[in-house]
């Protein structure tokens, strides 16, 4: 990514929020609703490059089914059906969100640390695009590789799943 969420989000103040930044307490609300803000804009468009990849390997998977490769069915439904799962489980995450009387505070710090977890995900989802593309090509050569390159894709979106799990670790650990 370019350009870093949080100064797209915090670049756009206006004169009542900085006033609002002056009231005692609530400027270090304010930030922390800012890189809440951030990170959840993060997790959509990491959402969206899974998406895109989903498509793809839909694509691929029409593929096969029309080279007839019957042999590669079963595991593309679980690449499919992985994939499914984790787009899910990104769009509906934690934001790190505490209300005032909760019991369990995410303090800025934390909200940073998963921003930055969420932000390094982008390379996991870049890794399976090119496993995918590269899966295209063997599908499309009719290769003998494509089992190997479907179970390279399953496993990195594995990968990407169980990495993603830690992430409320990552939240809490910091508290």
């Amino acid at each position: 990514m370019a350009k870093d969420v949080r100064e797209a989000v915090t670049g756009g103040k206006r004169a009542l929020e900085a006033l609002e930044e002056a009231i005692p307490g609530f400027g270090g609300y304010k930030r922390k609703e800012i890189r809440r803000e951030a990170d959840k804009l993060l997790r959509e468009r990491l959402a969206g490059m899974l998406k895109e990849v989903d498509g793809k390997i839909h694509g691929v998977y029409e593929d096969v089914v029309e080279s007839k490769m019957t042999e590669h069915y079963e595991l593309m439904n679980a690449v499919t059906a992985v994939m499914d799962k984790i787009i899910g489980k990104v769009e509906t995450a934690d934001y790190g969100y505490a209300g005032f009387f909760s019991a369990i505070k995410v303090k800025e710090d934390a909200l940073d640390a998963v921003y930055d977890f969420d932000k390094a995900l982008f390379a996991d989802v870049t890794e399976m695009e090119e496993k995918v593309d590269k899966l295209g090509e063997e599908v499309g050569e009719e290769s003998d590789d494509v089992a190997k390159v479907a179970k390279e894709l399953r496993a990195a979106i594995a990968d990407f799943d169980k990495k993603f799990d830690k992430r409320k670790d990552v939240m809490l650990r910091l508290e």
